[in-house]
């Protein structure tokens, strides 16, 4: 009798072991695999880095004086700021704020320490300090200030002035030191697309849409010349010699003017052929001149020589193109994500940076 008794008492608790507690769901068959957790979509799209580099066309560059650093921009709304000697992104404009901005023209100091910069359909540019990343302040006069877009803007090579243009064709060139205008000038029927302080000089050239090319002072009420009369053509670029002796200008009907700035006076106009010029930019010695062209090429022209030294054919339009200080290397961007340092003696490509894999 006592062994059926502890025969039951076993079977009872052997059943009860077996049997899930309550609210506790059994083990299915397949219990010793593992199922990772499934990741939503979204977690895993937010998880991903952001690539450190344009992935759109480079829309802006500006090379800083000293050849150290330039600034970017794109139309996915991605500004960066680059280490010209390494390659390396330094940071992103309108960074630590949480901001995304559209740059359109930007402007480093001469001696780098401040870029300014403006964005899409803004009329205050914003004063930048480069190495923390921060606001120093805007440029806005209620008076004498822009009413409208800023397309356009640039420093004197003493950085003492600052000169910004709109889509409307005032010019406002402004005191570095305390943010005052100095002048307000309506320089052009439509944008004033291209400024150039004139090395050694306190005078402004302008370009406009309405083809016109004039000299400023930064004091009077007239333009000190008007070197271009309007016309049907355009500006495309215009860019000023190291010494201040030459400016040149591209226009729409594919030719470039160069000027005598002391004398004023028209000096040259090289024709080339049907291609239609989007950038230009001298050495530092005067001898060259880079041409970024509409049909997909950079080339480099001998001045003294009347000839092309060499010409790269490129797989998209080159928009932009500077020297660095020294002369020996050449910078492009446009057309692409990606920014190209050429040797200006060979037309070597040295290398690639700036873009992001796509």
């Amino acid at each position: 009798m006592n062994r059926l008794i502890v025969l039951f008492v076993g079977l009872l608790l052997v059943s009860c072991l077996c049997r899930p507690l309550p609210g506790m769901a059994a083990e299915p068959a397949d219990a010793g695999k593992f199922t990772p957790p499934a990741i939503p979509a979204s977690s895993a799209q937010k998880a991903a880095p952001k690539p450190k580099g344009h992935l759109k066309d480079i829309s802006l560059f500006v090379l800083s004086k000293d050849g150290r650093l330039a600034v970017t921009a794109d139309e996915d709304e991605n500004n960066y700021i680059w280490d010209m000697k390494n390659g390396k992104l330094l940071r992103e404009i309108g960074k630590p704020e949480a901001v995304r901005i559209n740059v359109v023209t930007a402007a480093f100091s001469p001696e780098a320490s401040q870029l300014l910069w403006a964005r899409r359909g803004k009329i205050m540019p914003v004063m930048w300090d480069v190495e923390s990343g921060r606001r120093i302040g805007v440029l806005s006069s209620r008076e004498k200030g822009h009413n409208a877009t800023i397309v356009a803007m640039t420093y004197s090579s003493d950085g003492r002035y600052i000169a910004t243009g709109d889509s409307q064709g005032f010019v406002v060139i402004w005191n570095r030191a305390d943010r005052s205008v100095v002048r307000r000038i309506k320089a052009h029927s439509g944008e004033a697309r291209y400024l150039a302080f004139i090395p050694g000089k306190n005078e402004l050239a302008t370009a406009g849409v309405d083809g016109a090319v004039r000299l400023w002072g930064t004091t009077g009420t007239e333009a000190i010349a008007t070197l271009l009369e309007p016309s049907d053509y355009e500006v495309t670029a215009l860019t000023s010699s190291s010494d201040g002796q030459i400016l040149y200008a591209a226009l729409e009907d594919m030719t470039i003017k160069g000027w005598a700035v002391p004398l004023r006076r028209l000096r040259g106009t090289l024709d080339f052929n049907n291609r239609l010029i989007n950038s230009i930019a001298l050495s530092p010695d005067g001898d060259f001149m880079a041409i970024a062209e509409e049909d997909e090429s950079v080339q480099l022209w001998n001045i003294h020589a009347g000839k092309t030294s060499w010409k790269s054919e490129l797989d998209g339009s080159v928009t932009q193109v500077s020297f660095s200080p020294d002369g020996k290397r050449l910078y492009t961007s446009g057309g692409d994500n990606w920014i190209r340092e050429w040797d200006s003696a060979t037309g070597h490509l040295v290398r690639k940076f700036g873009g992001a894999e796509q």
